[in-house]
């Protein structure tokens, strides 16, 4: 047939179900197909090139947004993580993804949730007591904490979207958010840390207990490191389904003719079956395969058990030119699902890392309020000694008992002083003990014992701290939060382009070769034949090929456009958000490197006012001694004393949990505790060995 001739066909299938329903063809749907020229088909083969040379290209200023953030400025551990192929076995489903034919249509076990705390706890427990270390508690709380785990799960989560994704399915995203630990009693605190000494409101007798213990001291707030939001994205093009589809039907069919004399009545039995399968590339090309027996039933006497005896195959191809077309378009899903991988395992560092900051920041308040508790211990055993020599000098009159009373109200006040440190010591505890166990404080053996801190707090005479640029440029180089977010704009930009491809007409290349059994058969009993000799040549087999393009040119195609322009708006706030990101990360580092530094001078500062607060109390006992000095200066004295003391306890917590922040400012708290993310991931961290007879360390 000469190009440009308009051919019509009867789509083959409908024709035949037509048929055998015993329907008409008049009215029902046709389908044109058209013989085009050769010229054209190449000229269609082109318009992807020339579309790809439409589209807007890339301003400088967004492709250096994209080179911020490119591995080269990644850290080491950064980069390991990224890469990192470790997976939680315990929390995935076993065997997804196994190439076996059963296999895929059963479903895959996922273990259940384990509630019991790891053999860890039972060797660091002697004497009905739990002797703790730092590095100890920080690897109870990786094993066992469930923010931990709900982590592990996210990664699970994303290696079952990479399998969706190369099956052709469209990826279900992860959640992105981080639980940050209970922020706990807090350190000693004194009236020296929080008012200014020239104001004179510091007392030197200690305060009643004025607060108590408040439900959100064990509240974990949280924090989500999307930077989509709330808003969705267009679906962009459908992409093909990569899994062989295999579509049937294998049936009994039964005939009965009934007619009246002499036309005889026929009655026959036959088989119907119909199989199609089908299979999509990346390129967007759809290849279908299939074989029915439809036309065998039309001829009556043609019946046989076997349904693909004399078999009507078909066979097409439909590949996009414009709408559809590209390996990467129609591989998006399986690149973004394979970034959310990264994705997931940057957001379980990010979560170890403030894991560790809250288990430092408790243990650390821990240890400062153990140490408070020993001073308070101090401080009454002098002021009874006290209380004891004047009781003597009253009882020979040598000390009016006006001064006996004095010394008692100081002895009474600081055993309230010491009931309370002593709680806060009790609760602390339970913070703690909630965070590195998996089943908080509800196993009674747990809840019963007490901590034992074997870590001091040591305040490094030098300040061995770096620059405040070097320190930057290492957190802009180590925060997981940041490189993560950087992939989900990634990820976003590979979604804008699918919404620019969608903006194309739909033009589509087709083919089609069918073969044609039995047809124009005239082995017809007592009835008109099924097919009019006209429509087909009589024959064994015929045989039809078809090729051309199908359109489909949406006018005006105003919501292609709309979708693809709020995609790109949408990634324009990603990318302010980032930019928001890395500002906040500059801040928290300065911030945090102010804090250091002040903490440390506060601390120099408290150890000074310590040793003159003793300087002064041993010069007032001198002339107490010699008669120069009333009771009153000594119980004043010592009363000063013991709120310095207090005081530099204080302030040497401050200083180390101020330390720990610049550490995760800069995020580099997992390389100096020695902890690796693979085995976190696998909740397989190396056992340690428990102290034969573990004893606190002294300050």
């Amino acid at each position: 047939m000469e190009a440009g001739v308009v051919k019509r066909r009867i789509c083959l299938e409908e024709a035949i179900q037509n048929r055998i329903q015993g329907r008409t063809l008049e009215g029902e749907m046709r389908t044109i197909s058209y013989v085009l020229p050769p010229a054209f088909l190449l000229l269609c083969a082109a318009l992807p090139s020339l579309a790809a040379a439409q589209q807007p290209t890339a301003q400088p200023a967004e492709n250096q947004l994209q080179q911020r953030y490119a591995k080269p400025r990644l850290s080491t551990g950064l980069q390991s993580a990224k890469e990192s192929t470790a997976t939680p076995a315990a929390e995935s489903a076993q065997g997804l993804g196994q190439h076996a034919f059963l296999g895929a249509y059963i479903p895959h076990f996922v273990p259940p949730l384990v509630l019991r705390n790891t053999a860890r706890f039972s060797a660091l427990i002697h004497q009905g007591k739990l002797y703790l270390s730092l590095h100890d508690a920080i690897l109870l709380a990786i094993e066992n904490n469930l923010d931990v785990e709900q982590q592990r799960y996210q990664i699970a989560m994303a290696n079952t979207d990479v399998i969706r994704a190369k099956g052709g399915g469209v990826t279900r995203g992860l959640p992105l958010t981080v639980a940050q630990s209970p922020v706990g009693i807090g350190g000693p605190g004194s009236p020296l840390l929080n008012s200014a000494a020239s104001t004179g409101s510091v007392s030197p007798i200690a305060s009643t207990v004025a607060n108590v213990f408040d439900v959100n001291q064990l509240t974990e707030a949280t924090t989500n490191l999307s930077l989509q939001g709330t808003s969705t994205f267009s679906p962009g093009p459908p992409v093909p389904f990569y899994d062989p589809l295999l579509v049937g039907q294998l049936a009994w069919m039964h005939l009965q003719s009934i007619s009246t004399p002499p036309v005889k009545s026929v009655s026959t039995n036959n088989t119907f079956g119909n199989l199609t399968l089908q299979q999509g590339i990346s390129t967007g090309a759809q290849f279908l395969v299939g074989s029915n027996n439809a036309i065998d039933l039309l001829n009556y006497l043609a019946s046989s058990p076997d349904p693909f005896r004399h078999p009507n195959v078909v066979g097409s191809v439909m590949q996009p030119l414009l709408r559809g077309w590209g390996v990467d378009l129609n591989r998006r899903f399986i690149l973004i699902a394979q970034n959310n991988i990264k994705v997931s395992r940057l957001v379980f560092r990010q979560q170890l890392s403030d894991l560790i900051f809250g288990v430092s920041r408790l243990y650390y308040d821990l240890v400062g309020l153990n140490e408070d508790v020993k001073v308070k211990q101090e401080t009454l055993a002098a002021a009874r000694q006290l209380y004891q020599d004047d009781e003597i000098q009253v009882e020979v009159g040598t000390l009016a008992p006006l001064e006996l009373t004095r010394a008692q109200a100081l002895v009474s006040s600081i055993e309230l002083d010491l009931t309370r440190a002593q709680g806060l010591v009790v609760q602390q505890e339970a913070v703690l003990k909630s965070v590195i166990s998996r089943n908080r404080t509800g196993n009674a053996a747990l809840a019963a014992v007490r901590i034992v801190p074997t870590d001091i707090i040591i305040v490094p005479e030098p300040d061995d701290t770096p620059a405040l640029a070097e320190l930057t440029q290492q957190g802009l180089a180590n925060r997981a939060d940041l490189a993560q977010a950087a992939i989900q704009v990634k990820n976003t930009e590979i979604t804008v382009k699918a919404s620019r491809n969608a903006v194309s007409p739909e033009i589509d290349l087709i083919g089609a070769a069918m073969t044609l059994a039995n047809i124009g058969s005239s082995s017809t009993i007592g009835v008109a034949p099924p097919v009019p000799p006209t429509s087909i040549a009589a024959g064994k087999e015929s045989h039809l090929y078809e090729d051309g393009v199908q359109l489909n040119v949406p006018f005006r195609n105003r919501v292609a456009q709309t979708d693809a322009a709020r995609d790109e708006i949408q990634l324009r706030q990603m990318q302010g958000r980032l930019q928001q990101l890395e500002n906040q990360i500059r801040d928290e580092i300065t911030n945090t490197y102010t804090a250091l530094q002040v903490s440390r001078s506060a601390y120099v500062a408290a150890v000074r006012t310590r040793q003159f607060q003793e300087q002064l109390l041993d010069a007032e006992m001198q002339k107490l001694s010699v008669g120069a000095s009333t009771n009153f200066m000594i119980v004043q004295d010592e009363g000063y004393l013991a709120q310095a003391r207090s005081t530099e306890v204080g302030a040497r917590s401050t200083y180390i949990k101020s330390r720990v922040s610049l550490e995760r400012a800069i995020g580099t708290l997992l390389e100096s505790h020695n902890i690796k993310l693979d085995d976190a991931i696998r909740n397989e961290l190396p056992d340690a060995a428990p102290p034969a007879a573990p004893e606190p360390k002294a300050n």
